[in-house]
């Protein structure tokens, strides 16, 4: 009954069951009286933006402020493939209603592999030779809980790695890129194996799962660097002797992995690790973009504010 955005062609009309992720603003037309409002919504599929023609002035505005992010939609418009593409709904031929039955699963996609992903997190987590640095991996992944939350854990709420078990997928790419660049530059593989595994660990914390991915207020206000930082910091205290500067460019590396890119880091990059790790992250999520789904070979890149090809 329901097509899946990915299923879409131009022009066709459509019926749609998806989840709004954002509202933009409510705006009068230029010419004629009436209003007309866009929203972004998806399904696990892909997202598109929805542009609703209003004919009542009133409605519009009543229709407009009963939706909010989060709400499930039934939409029935026609499909346009343009840049970015979206779907047309004209409130006298069409409609937008609120579903009240739906199963989640159509909204959040979902990694096929992630046990895959994990038995090779787990090879490179047991070739650790390090006494302190094994046991201080094995506090984290020798922990049931703390397996089942990562590997459910979605990488981000939008963009690149934004499905369950995305975080897995990205942390084992950031390690295998690591370890190849250690091994390039003579550095030590084990503390890269586990600046890599641990950095993203806070985002299991950041992250509430249902129709979409929010990020909790702890994230928000803190930052899954920080959490991150925070937890190793915890579980580092358990381990008896832990040398003082290995931890020091383990917590560096977790705390520093996104700067100079972003302004807000609490720490710039400053040992050869914490630039290896900086890179192997960028890196990892910057190609993933280039995964974006789609017929047009130039797509839009909102993280990276950019087209990009993808002949």
């Amino acid at each position: 009954m329901y097509r899946f955005v990915e299923e879409l062609k131009d022009g066709e009309h459509a019926k749609l069951l998806l989840v709004i992720r954002k509202k933009y603003g409510l705006r009068e037309y230029r010419n004629r009286f009436g209003k007309f409002f866009v929203i972004e919504a998806g399904d696990k599929t892909g997202s598109v933006m929805i542009k609703y023609w209003g004919r009542d002035y009133e409605q519009t505005e009543k229709l407009y402020h009963e939706l909010n992010e989060g709400d499930v939609i039934e939409v029935a418009g026609t499909f346009q493939s343009d840049n970015p593409p979206y779907i047309s709904v004209d409130a006298e031929y069409d409609e937008i209603n609120k579903a009240e039955n739906y199963d989640k699963t159509r909204f959040i996609p979902s990694a096929e592999n992630v046990d895959e992903i994990m038995k090779e997190i787990w090879e490179y987590i047991e070739s650790v030779e390090n006494a302190h640095l094994s046991k201080l991996l094995d506090l984290f992944f020798g922990d049931e809980k703390f397996v089942e939350d990562f590997k459910i854990c979605p990488g981000s709420s939008m963009g690149p790695y934004s499905y369950i078990g995305g975080l897995a997928d990205h942390t084992l790419n950031v390690i295998k890129l690591c370890e190849a660049l250690a091994k390039i530059y003579g550095m030590d593989q084990d503390l890269m194996v586990t600046i890599a595994a641990l950095h993203d660990i806070g985002k299991i914390r950041s992250y509430e799962i249902d129709t979409t991915i929010k990020l909790r207020d702890e994230a928000k206000l803190l930052g899954h660097t920080v959490i991150s930082y925070n937890m190793v910091d915890e579980k580092i205290k358990e381990i008896i002797d832990f040398p003082q500067d290995l931890k020091n460019k383990i917590l560096h590396a977790i705390v520093s992995h996104h700067s100079p890119i972003v302004d807000n880091m609490p720490q710039r990059i400053r040992t050869r690790e914490a630039y290896i790790l900086f890179y192997a992250n960028l890196l990892d999520l910057s190609l993933k973009e280039f995964e974006m789904e789609g017929d047009e070979e130039w797509q839009y890149s909102k993280r990276m504010k950019r087209e990009l090809f993808l002949g």
